[in-house]
């Protein structure tokens, strides 16, 4: 907001499909982005502190990848797998904000409020149901593999087959194949209880992180593999859409994990770029604003080109003819002589109709052609050869 980004003007490009929470999530992502350039490419990263697990973050990285004008969007987001919270705080990664979290505490009205009658014990009860529930999505009662599958790929988390069997394996403690709720409820006190102990031993707070990467196409992300390089963490997916989730013993970790990766990608992934000046055509073939239709089909027959350059005599560059403006001028210029011969023919047979044959009109020899400057392209783009491999292509792509 102080480098003058607008919270209202980036909510009018928020897409409708996500939900309120992802919005939220979308829009500070989008006022905390770090970016750097380095050899041509924009890598973006930003990391979050949620109150609580949300749903769809595969779909918001994918939008911060594309309002931010990003080549590379790594969103990180943390949370508290304990906290029956869902709503986004405040980043974690900014240039001049803590990388600590506040700890939530509750307040009275929260205690008063009608979710909280029966104790802490029922709110947590209703908490866990409301969380199985919501990944139950056929009603069964039951969480089979694939809704397991599902509940991890809307969270953003590509896991493999190997991956999937060792949650079922762990929360499935009948082996029947399916996790009643009983069993998803044991695991997940479990696990609360496994975070309190470790949080009274040791000060810290530890916390779940999903990192979520996106990458745009193009020559210079040819090398960027972000399978690869969430393969450390334990994450996986696509070249250019992968994911990972990492558990962490202290939330103030998630920063150092962050860097890392940006680190690694930036080392490993990110080239030097060979610029226009490196593979251009020199000296440049062109044409000259006083030929005509003919004698610019002639050269693009003999060199073997489809598009040429028009330079005036002090060797700048005025315009741009290709293939397609010499077939339209050529068109024109055919339907614009059939047109002046079926009038010459007209006058001549009305001229010399009562005229003996020696003194006959005979038909004017004018010249064919009109100048290219009347026809070329104009108001073209010059490309330095300083420029980029990929400013280039962004610029054909336009």
């Amino acid at each position: 907001m102080e480098q003058g980004a607008s919270q209202s003007a980036i909510a009018e490009h928020v897409s409708t499909k996500l939900s309120v929470e992802q919005q939220g999530v979308l829009t500070q992502a989008l006022l905390n982005t770090n970016s750097s350039v380095v050899h041509g490419v924009t890598v973006s990263s930003v990391l979050l502190s949620t109150e609580g697990f949300i749903n769809g973050l595969a779909a918001v990285a994918q939008d911060a990848l594309e309002l931010s004008g990003s080549d590379v969007m790594l969103l990180a987001v943390v949370y508290d797998a304990k906290s029956s919270k869902r709503s986004t705080k405040s980043p974690l990664r900014t240039s001049a904000i803590s990388k600590y979290f506040a700890k939530q505490k509750l307040t009275k009205s929260m205690l008063d409020a009608e979710a909280w009658k029966g104790g802490e014990d029922a709110l947590k009860r209703r908490r866990i149901r409301a969380a199985f529930n919501r990944r139950d999505l056929d009603g069964s009662g039951y969480l089979d593999r694939s809704e397991v599958k599902m509940c991890l790929s809307n969270s953003g988390v590509v896991a493999s087959d190997e991956a999937i069997s060792s949650v079922m394996s762990e929360l499935d403690l009948d082996s029947d194949g399916k996790i009643s709720y009983s069993e998803f409820q044991t695991f997940v006190e479990k696990v609360e209880r496994e975070h309190h102990t470790q949080e009274s031993q040791t000060g810290k707070r530890a916390a779940t992180m999903i990192i979520i990467g996106r990458v745009k196409t193009g020559v210079n992300l040819k090398h960027v593999n972000l399978n690869k390089l969430f393969q450390a963490y334990g994450g996986g997916g696509h070249a250019k859409a992968a994911s990972a989730s990492v558990r962490l013993s202290d939330e103030t970790e998630a920063d150092g994990i962050l860097d890392t990766l940006v680190v690694e990608l930036v080392k490993t992934s990110l080239q030097a770029q060979p610029t226009v000046g490196d593979f251009m055509t020199a000296p440049v073939l062109s044409a000259k604003p006083e030929m005509t239709e003919k004698q610019v089909e002639d050269l693009f027959t003999r060199y073997d080109v489809r598009a040429l350059p028009v330079v005036n005599d002090n060797n700048e560059v005025i315009g741009l003819v290709t293939y397609k403006e010499v077939a339209a001028a050529k068109e024109r210029l055919w339907n614009k002589e059939q047109k002046k011969l079926r009038n010459e023919n007209n006058k001549k047979h009305k001229a010399n109709k009562h005229k003996p044959p020696g003194e006959q009109q005979k038909p004017k020899q004018r010249k064919l052609g009109s100048a290219l400057k009347g026809w070329m392209k104009q108001h073209v783009r010059i490309v330095e050869a300083g420029m980029t491999m990929a400013g280039g292509e962004k610029l054909l792509m336009e």
